[in-house]
């Protein structure tokens, strides 16, 4: 049975540490920025939703709210 060839294209040296802490702050970057986002956006969506139901009649709030 013939080497793997994929070990050929493995290189034996280390990414530098700056490289690392670069990738891994725009990781938590990219993360952040969804976080404000979906809060952000989420959160306009539901109020839409409320007032529209709330504007039909239907009420959003369910007996255990009221507790």
């Amino acid at each position: 049975m013939a080497e793997n060839p994929f070990k050929d294209l493995e290189s034996s040296e280390k990414a530098p540490e700056s490289l690392k802490r670069a990738l891994v702050s725009e990781i938590d970057t990219i993360r952040n920025t969804s976080i404000i986002i979906d809060l952000y956006v989420g959160n306009f969506i539901n109020t839409i939703t409320a007032s529209l139901n709330t504007q039909r009649g239907e009420s959003t709030i369910t007996p255990e709210d009221e507790l």
